[in-house]
Parts: C-alpha cells; structure tokens; sequence
C-alpha cells in the first residue's frame, strides 16, 4: 500500500496499444504521464496508429491549446499529480466498463485491428482440444510410470525428490501433449502462437504450484513430508495452493488471450480488474474459515496459549491487509500501463506463501540445534528464536514484495521509500543480530559440555574462560547492532564513537585499579594458572576455586568461607591441584627395624590401594617405600611416596595412614615419638631418680601454699 500511495506513475512504463477513439485514448495515455513520454513511449504509441488515428488525435490537442498537454503545473505538491494521475485513471477505466462487450466483439471481429475474424467458439473448442491432448497424455504417463505407494530407503528429502521427478515427468507429458495438439490443429491465424503462449504459461503456472505443494507437503505420504504438519494441514495447503494457481492463471491467461487478439486497453482493464480479485477473495477465505486449524497449528509451533489467541488472529488479519494491498498495488500497475504484471504478481503471491512455509521448514534444524546442547524443542530460547524468525521472514516478504514491485532502496525522496527502506534495513539488522545472539551463545554451551572436550583439564579450562569470552562477544555484538540500527535511520554515529572514546578515557582515569584488575584477570587466564575447582593458596588464603569473574577469583575455603580476591592484588599463587599430585609420607622407627620387612609391607600396601575400586584409578605412581631418608639419634626416618591425580591424595593419605600403621603393630614394629628418652642402667638408680622427683614435686607444693599463704 506504501508502494501504491507513493510511487508516482512510472516514466519507465511501456504504453500499451490503444484501440478505439484515438483523442480520447491520447488525452488518457498523457494525463497517466503528467511528467511526459519519453521518446520510446512516444514511438510505441506512434507505431500502432495509422495516419488517420494521428490526425483524429491531434486535432483536438490542438485546440486545447498549451496548456492542455500540462494537466498538473510543476508547483503542484508531491502527491497531488500521482493521486489525480490516478483519479482520471480511474474515471477512463470505469467509463470504459460499459464498452466490454463491444470491446470484446470488436476483438473478435478484427483481432489488432488489421487480421482476419475469428470465432469465439472456434477458439474455446481449439484450447479445449489442446487440454484434452495434453490430459491424454498426462494419463498414458502416469500408467506407464505409476507412483509407488511407498518408497524405501533414504531420508524424506530424497524420497520427496524422488516423487517430484515422477509428477515432473508427468507435468513435462501434458506441456508436451499441449503442442501436439497445436501441432495437430495446425492454426493459420496470426494470434495463434501468442495463444498458444498463454495457455502454456497458465500451464505451468499451475503444474509449479502442485510441484512445490507436494514436494513439501505430500498430502498423500506422510513419509516423504518435509514440513512438520498434520495430513489434514498438508491436504490443506496443497488444495489451496492448487486453487490459488488455477484461478489466478485463469485471470493472466483471459488477459493475456484478450491482449493478443487486440482489446483496447482500458475495457480489457475494467474487464480483468474484477476478476483477478478472484485469487485474492479465495485465500482471505481459506485464511479465515481455517483459522481455528491455523491458530492451533501456530500456536504450537511458536508456544503461544489460549490466552495469545488474539495475537495470533491479529496476525491473520495483517495476511489479509497484505492480500488487500498486493491486489492494490497491482491494479495501480494496471492503470499506470506498466508491463510484466502478471509475473510480478505470481512472485508475488510465490513469496507470501514461502514466508509460512519456510519458517515451518527452519523449525526442524533449529530443533536439532537446541537437542544437541541438551535443551527441549519446547524451551524458551528456542521458542523465542522461532518468534524472531517468524517476525523477521513476515518483514522481509513485504519487503521482498515491495522489491518486486519497483522498490528502489536507494530513492530516499520519497516517504514511502524511506519508510521500507528503514523497515528492510532494521529487520535484516535486528534478525541478523538476534540470530548471532542466540547461535553464540548455543555454540558456546555446545563447546562446553563434558562430551565435547577431550581430558579434565581441557574441559575445566574451556568452563573458565568460555563464559568470559561469550560475554565480551555478546557486548560488542550488541553495541555493533545498534550502530548499525541508528546508522540505517540516517544518525551519524561518528560523534557518538568520538563522545563514547572520551568518556572511556575518562572512566579508564577514574578506574584504574578495576582496570589493572581486569587485565592482571585476562593475564592470568592466558597463563592458564588456575581452573574452576582448582584448590589454591594466595597468601594466607586458601580454597577451592568457585568463581571467575573479569576483575576478581572467588574461593570457597574447606570450612565454608568464601574469599574474594581481586586479580590486581594477586601476586603469587600456588596450585595445588595442577596435572599431579605428589605425596611424603615418614615414619620414625627404632634403629633396629628390619627395613626389608618395612619395604614388603609398603608394597602389600600399595597393592592393596591399587586394587581398591574407588581409590585404585587416582593413583599415576603407587606407593613406593624410599628407605631410610635420615637418622636422628633415637630413631630412623624412613619415607614413603606415591603420586595422584590432583585433588585425591588427602583421602589416600588418610587410608595409606591407617593400613600402614596397623601393619607396623601387627608386624611388631613400634614408632618412636619425638622427645628426650633417658636410659638407665643401674636398677637401684631408677628407685633413687624417682623418689628424688618426687621430692622435689612436694617441695614445690609446699612453696607454693607458703607463698600464698
């Protein structure tokens, strides 16, 4: 409607050949060009009048003097000359409605003013003939080359090719019967072949849309069906795309038929104008008497409830405002005397059925999209891309249909131009950018999950930094986005940038701590010193790492605490769970110990530990007794070493402990505690130490309760 209301009448339109009064079809060709002929309109029209038409023509111009030829002064507003361009455009096609039927016989009587008759039922019985040879041949195929009623192996897209080329065939027998029937009739009459061409094109116009209906839908065999509907929706929309086709091939065939024999222009427009309304009556129809069928269906596809059934019927009204205004927007190609009408319309209609069709068809991948990051097909993310799809394929086909009808992007003085051309641009932006949003984050989740890493270590750093470098990119995505979005509405955003490069400079002054924070962080990331679940110790502090973030580490000490550090005040930081683990262990026995019995033991020990389910798959090294590492002067230190995977050698330790110990007893081997061990020789001197001490211990009873006393 935009395009019909501003596109002025076209200089560029081809003038059709004007039949009957020649003053009166001239005075209507230059008030439907207020701005002139150019030079090969001007020709056009000159090549199809006689020398008689030329001087009926111009001697009324004549006597209207100058000014008659300039019906709208160039002071005129903007929208004045095209919407009385279009008023006198009217008025000629309206006062010529009266005039069909002796515009029709004239046609049939002196077929471009200069052939032979011919009979109207001499023509209707030939297009009967040739449909008929062409419906015998489509018959004769479809027995020599039947559909199989199923077909095995291959996915649905290869048997729903498979199927198309089997109707292909038989569409390519009926073009084919259709010339042999003219070849049969051999027609000697000079509109003959322009015929032929229109019901050729009616043809195909019709076998397209049953092609590409069934090669998606598959009424019949739900195993070859591409689109994730019901039998009933997939009958649904093959039926009426089907009808949708006959009728309108029917209205560009009769048109087409018409021109060819020579009907004047404006009665052939006052004749087809009401029927091709025909087409468009039939789908508003079908969008409302299914509508219940059709808010169900979308409902479910977008996840919208009882309650969102006004929107979906809002939608279904801005369908039916679409239809309204693609017939308006044809029809004012009609009195604006342009050519090609009937392909632009057939895109046209092409386009408005693909939108739906094609958002049905994307709901399947973006289902397997979502499956394999473990999400449902009914999660929120994935109906909030299919509502963002949905919304910007609807944009982008009445954009589409504005392009086709003549939408020139880079006009900018004209208001409906400006207004599609932002309408294009910030739904192709926004889709674009909703999409990167949403593919970004998925893939990032995508990488991140256990099965699609290799070893622990790569996995434990991938859930460090992948969040980190996800949010960075979904910034400057989103600040591109905008941009982009006020650079499109005719905003500079030069001096934005330059005003967004002063206040960074003066937060960067004004945060430099943060700052060194932040950086110290990405430092240490790239260094890779430290993972989530990592156990480390900064300083006095110690925990396992639960939390990175770009400016500080979160660490969750072994009794609860959670300590927050700023990357910036790091400045040494040990690792206590990096790639391995090795552990000490000693022991302090007598002197006298029988190391070999020692080493027999540690070795059954670590046997037993490598046996264990639960402990056995941490070891890297098992233990090992190293003998004796030192003396002291009561005892010898004897070590033992084992080496684990980080984060499992306490609880080794703590079991290694108790089965060495309780070895050591049962074998008889005591350990020797740290202290001062005085021997005595003299069996009467251990009585005299004694009663010594305890003398000494009455004493200083006794001197004690004197002081406080």
């Amino acid at each position: 409607m935009l395009v019909l209301l501003f596109s002025p009448v076209s200089p560029s339109a081809s003038a059709q050949p004007v039949e009957g009064a020649p003053g009166n079809q001239v005075d209507t060709l230059l008030r439907a060009f207020p701005n002139g002929l150019t030079p090969e309109q001007a020709d056009a029209v000159l090549g199809v009048m006689d020398e008689a038409e030329l001087r009926r023509a111009l001697r009324p111009r004549l006597l209207a003097g100058p000014e008659g030829a300039k019906p709208f002064p160039p002071e005129a507003a903007p929208l004045a000359a095209p919407l009385a361009a279009y008023a006198h455009r009217i008025d000629a096609v309206a006062a010529a409605l009266p005039q069909v039927p002796g515009a029709i016989a004239d046609a049939f009587a002196r077929p471009n003013g200069r052939n032979a008759a011919t009979s109207p039922a001499k023509l209707g019985l030939s297009i009967l003939f040739l449909f008929a040879v062409g419906t015998a041949a489509l018959l004769i195929t479809r027995r020599l080359l039947p559909e199989p009623a199923a077909m095995s192996g291959g996915t649905a897209l290869s048997r729903s090719a498979r199927s198309l080329g089997i109707h292909a065939v038989r569409a390519s027998a009926f073009l084919i019967g259709l010339l042999l029937g003219y070849a049969i009739l051999r027609p000697s009459h000079p509109t003959a072949p322009a015929i032929l061409i229109a019901v050729l094109q009616g043809a195909v116009t019709v076998f397209i849309a049953d092609l590409v209906s069934r090669f998606l839908c598959a009424p019949d065999h739900p195993d070859r069906r591409l689109l994730p509907i019901g039998d009933e929706g997939a009958r649904s929309i093959h039926r009426t795309a089907v009808v949708t086709a006959v009728l309108t091939a029917t209205t560009l065939g009769l048109a087409d038929l018409l021109g060819a024999l020579g009907m004047a222009y404006d009665p052939l427009i006052a004749l087809v104008l009401p029927i091709s309304t025909a087409p468009f009556i039939y789908l508003i129809y079908r969008l409302w008497s299914s509508r219940s069928a059709m808010v169900q269906t979308l409902g479910g596809q977008l996840g919208l409830g009882p309650r969102d059934v006004p929107t979906l019927v809002l939608g279904l009204a801005l369908a039916t405002l679409y239809l309204v205004g693609l017939w308006l927007t044809a029809a004012a190609a009609c009195l604006r005397l342009e050519t090609g009408i009937g392909l632009r319309l057939l895109l046209s209609l092409f386009l408005s059925a693909a939108v739906p069709l094609l958002a049905l068809m994307l709901r399947p991948p973006v289902i397997r999209f979502y499956q394999s990051v473990g999400e449902q097909p009914d999660s929120k993310t994935a109906l909030r891309l299919m509502r963002a799809v949905w919304a910007a394929l609807m944009v982008l086909g009445v954009v589409g249909t504005a392009f086709i009808w003549g939408f020139d992007p880079s006009d900018r003085g004209r208001p409906g131009a400006i207004v599609l051309r932002l309408l294009f641009d910030i739904g192709v932006i926004l889709l674009l950018g909703y999409v990167g949003w949403e593919v970004l984050g998925r893939s990032f989740d995508r990488v991140m999950t256990p099965n699609s890493v290799g070893d622990q270590r790569t996995a434990q750093r991938m859930a460090t930094l992948l969040p980190l470098v996800r949010k960075f990119l979904q910034v400057v995505l989103i600040a591109i986005v905008v941009m982009i979005v006020l650079s499109s509405m005719g905003i500079a955003i030069g001096p934005l940038l330059a005003g967004a490069g002063v206040v960074g400079l003066a937060v960067g002054l004004g945060a430099q701590s943060t700052i060194a924070d932040v950086l110290s962080g990405v430092f240490f990331l790239l260094e890779d010193a430290f993972h989530i679940g990592d156990y480390v110790e900064v300083g006095n502090l110690r925990g396992t790492v639960e939390g990175i973030s770009l400016r500080s580490l979160k660490l969750r000490h072994h009794r609860g605490a959670v300590h927050t550090l700023p990357f910036g005040q790091i400045k040494a930081l040990t690792n206590q769970t990096r790639d391995w683990s090795l552990m000490r262990l000693e022991f302090r026995v007598p002197p006298n110990t029988d190391l070999s019995l020692v080493k027999r033991i540690i070795k059954q020990i670590s046997k037993e530990l490598q046996a264990d389910p639960e402990m056995g798959p941490s070891f890297i090294e098992p233990l090992k007794s190293q003998g004796v590492r030192r003396v002291e002067d009561d005892a010898v230190i004897i070590g033992i070493k084992y080496v684990t995977k980080p984060g499992e050698q306490f609880v080794i330790r703590r079991e290694a402990y108790q089965r060495i110990l309780k070895a050591f007893k049962e074998n008889g081997i005591d350990l020797v505690g740290r202290g001062v061990v005085v021997r005595v020789d003299d069996s009467h001197a251990g009585e005299r130490a004694v009663g010594f001490a305890a003398s000494q211990a009455i004493r200083g009873v006794l001197d004690d309760k004197s002081k406080a006393d």
